[in-house]
């Protein structure tokens, strides 16, 4: 009789609302925190792909670089990255410089007027 008693008792505490009640709530939290561990999940995947799609594409880019330094490298590249870059020149060979106004940073000088002199020496006055 004791052990059916402890039987009874036992199904009593877990058939109880209390303990559904509890289960339940636990239940509840368990599943939400799998729902935002799989949302997380999804999110580091979307980042992956990204991230590997930039490292390609720096790929790329390391590898034209690595392509110019190469080219650099040689005699012949050498000479031409330094003619391309700082506009020298061989003695003996003619050059003509061409510059674009809108990408050039040369500014024409424009003769001053009365008027312009007249206010600068305004503006140094006050």
């Amino acid at each position: 009789m004791k052990q059916y008693k402890e039987k009874f008792l036992w199904r009593n505490i877990f058939y109880s609302n209390f303990t559904i009640v509890v289960i339940s709530i636990l239940l509840f939290f368990v599943i939400s925190g799998l729902y935002k561990l799989y949302i997380k999940y999804e999110l580091t995947q979307v980042d992956l792909i990204a991230v590997n799609k930039d490292k390609l594409d720096e790929q790329k880019k390391l590898n034209i670089i690595q392509d110019k330094l190469d080219a650099i490298n040689t005699e012949s590249g050498k000479e031409k990255y330094i003619r391309e870059t700082y506009s020298l020149k061989k003695q003996g060979e003619g050059v003509i410089i061409i510059y674009d106004t809108p990408s050039s940073t040369y500014i024409i000088p424009k003769s001053s007027t009365f008027w312009d002199s007249v206010k600068s020496f305004l503006k140094n006055l006050w």
